[in-house]
């Protein structure tokens, strides 16, 4: 009864326990922010934000800093659009080596990107372009290789799994205080940049401009809205997604503005699966002779057995009087 009820008691500390994990966290910069881009830890939970510091190198501190991703080391990465440049930020503290810093070739245009990034299960980092209406595949020295046009200004791009399921968000407006965008989230052929319509994010999401979307490791999809729009500096709305049906439900929403990322969790969902079961002897091997699944001994098998029923016969032959 003592192992049972420690069993007991056990379980229900981890049942406990795991009711108490909320939603992750994650990381954003406040872009376009007046004095510089700062990184800041967002609860996804309740929108409460933590500053970790500035986005600077030694030659000064970002000011558009528009895309963040972790990769599959947990590095991570940060695209300025002001710059043009990529490079690893440290989550302690935001600050930015510049040895590291790669300068970005391959675009068609200079600004207005609205850059969306993101690492996948298959290795690469893809980013895309409001400006060019270009998916593209970017390398750790800053090459841009277009893989092809989208047919949407996507400016947020998450992924996960194996084989890669890559999502990118929509802008929500054309521009500040313009029309409407298309406000919908889309699946992304990683080869083509060929758009899916998975659904619009619904009501229930305030007007925005641009947007950081992430995925946490459990494959829940996370987004992160500006909202300096209209001469308004609202807070960003936390959204989570639907993925069946791209409608968003509101979580939270922070007292930080101009959130334009997200970056939640390294390439998740990777795991391939094993393959199944082979036959139950090896190709080459040869299977033990069966009568009605009783096994039977081979010609090695039936001299040993003859030697040993032999010597036990003579020893009790000896031990007679």
């Amino acid at each position: 009864m003592k192992t049972l009820a420690r069993i007991v008691v056990i379980g229900c500390a981890v049942l406990c326990v795991s009711s108490a994990v909320g939603d992750p966290v994650g990381y954003s910069v406040n872009a376009d922010a007046p004095d510089g881009d700062s990184l800041y830890v967002v609860d996804l939970a309740d929108g409460s934000t933590t500053l970790r510091g500035l986005v600077q190198s030694a030659t000064g501190t970002y000011l558009d800093v528009e895309g963040l991703a972790f990769d599959a080391d947990g590095t991570l990465w940060g695209v300025d659009e002001q710059s043009l440049t990529l490079f690893p930020i440290r989550t302690g503290n935001g600050t930015v080596d510049l040895a590291e810093v790669r300068s970005i070739t391959g675009l068609t245009a200079t600004s207005g990107n609205d850059f969306g990034m993101t690492f996948a299960c298959d290795g690469n980092l893809y980013l895309s372009s409001v400006a060019d209406g270009m998916l593209y595949r970017l390398s750790l020295e800053g090459a841009a290789t277009p893989i092809g046009a989208l047919a949407e200004n996507i400016s947020a791009l998450a992924a996960f799994g194996n084989p890669v399921r890559l999502v990118g968000l929509s802008n929500g407006l054309q521009s500040d205080g313009g029309p409407a965008d298309s406000r919908s989230l889309y699946d992304i052929d990683p080869s083509s940049g060929a758009l899916t319509l998975i659904g619009a994010v619904g009501p229930a999401v305030s007007d925005y401009a641009q947007a950081g979307l992430a995925f946490d490791e459990d494959g829940e999809l996370w987004a992160l809205t500006d909202r300096r729009i209209q001469g308004q500096d609202l807070g960003s709305e936390v959204l989570r997604f639907d993925l069946s049906t791209g409608l968003a439900s509101v979580t939270a929403t922070t007292a930080e503005t101009g959130f334009e990322s997200l970056a939640v969790a390294p390439p998740s969902g990777c795991t391939v699966a094993p393959p199944p079961p082979g036959p139950e002897f090896p190709p080459t091997a040869r299977p033990r002779s069966r009568v009605d699944g009783i096994p039977t001994l081979d010609v090695y098998g039936k001299l040993g057995a003859a030697l040993v029923l032999l010597l036990t016969g003579f020893l009790v032959l000896r031990q007679r009087p």
